[in-house]
């Protein structure tokens, strides 16, 4: 029987395949920071339901995954020297938007967990969160494998927290759903009790689906990091996009005002997630510290 990894990278694969043939790449293809210069447009995929990442305010998009997506967009004004509108393009499954970014047919996401399996389509920006598998679970379950013997687990398809759960906790049925929207419904109206996820998502949705349940266990499954994807073979776009996503994080570290507060109201304190400021900027300045110059306030 097929590895479950290889099935997944060969699905995925071929939906880029599928993707990629509707259109004969030229000889000498356009880049995608040529495509944004040319259109003034920096398309990103967004997820409604996927707080504190991204979720629909309005008529637009709002969070984290937002905050570095902006500063993306406005590197690359700053770069084109012509005003570059970002555009949300949404999408249902976490599939539909790997596919559109390995395809090249959209430009960036922001607020992805790293995989290796993911980092053979796409490339990844410097990360500027980390999370890991937990699960939101009814009062009194501790989130270990041997609590969750049994019981049936809701995740998100295609996502990391499905993976490390069906590994980890043979013993439990998976309750797939197509996208963070449907998952966190279905823990809302009582069709599942426990729900695996992303740390940062549980944490930030918990209090309106499942005010009673807690994040569990204390410690996760696993750990990855957030960061930002690009289509791959974009040099281009990735390192202004890393210039980008270093300048927020740099603000944030030397007590920049409107840096901490974009980045506090979706994860700092007083926030759904309730991390202190200085659990941010340690993060920040370790990530800054393997890849760039940290520049001390």
């Amino acid at each position: 029987m097929a590895h479950p990894l290889a099935l997944r990278l060969t699905a995925l694969a071929g939906a880029v395949l599928s993707l990629s043939a509707a259109a004969v790449q030229p000889a000498t293809a356009e880049t995608v920071l040529d495509r944004v210069g040319r259109t003034n447009r920096l398309n990103t995929v967004v997820m409604n339901g996927d707080l504190p990442y991204a979720t629909q305010q309005g008529n637009g998009y709002a969070g984290l995954a937002m905050e570095f997506a902006t500063e993306i967009q406005k590197e690359l004004t700053a770069y084109t020297g012509k005003p570059v509108q970002l555009v949300a393009q949404p999408v249902d499954t976490i599939e539909q938007g790997f596919a559109g970014i390995a395809s090249g047919t959209v430009d960036v996401a922001c607020g992805v967990g790293f995989s290796w399996g993911r980092s053979m389509f796409v490339d990844y920006t410097l990360p500027f969160g980390l999370s890991g598998t937990r699960l939101i679970a009814p009062a009194g379950n501790d989130g270990t494998p041997a609590s969750l013997k049994g019981k049936t687990i809701g995740v998100v398809n295609n996502s990391l927290s499905a993976d490390a759960i069906a590994k980890t906790v043979p013993d439990a049925t998976l309750q797939p759903f197509d996208n963070t929207a449907a998952a966190l419904n279905g823990l809302k109206t009582g069709q599942i009790q426990f729900l695996a996820g992303d740390s940062l998502w549980l944490l930030a949705n918990r209090s309106s689906v499942a005010p009673n349940s807690a994040v569990v266990p204390a410690v996760p499954y696993n750990r990855a990091a957030v960061a930002c994807i690009v289509p791959e073979n974009n040099s281009g776009l990735l390192n202004l996009s890393n210039l980008a996503i270093a300048r927020l994080m740099q603000a944030y570290i030397n007590n920049d005002p409107g840096a901490q507060s974009r980045i506090n109201q979706w994860v700092g304190p007083g926030s759904s997630v309730n991390l202190s400021q200085d659990a941010i900027k340690t993060y920040f300045a370790n990530v800054l510290l393997t890849a760039a110059v940290l520049a001390l306030p």
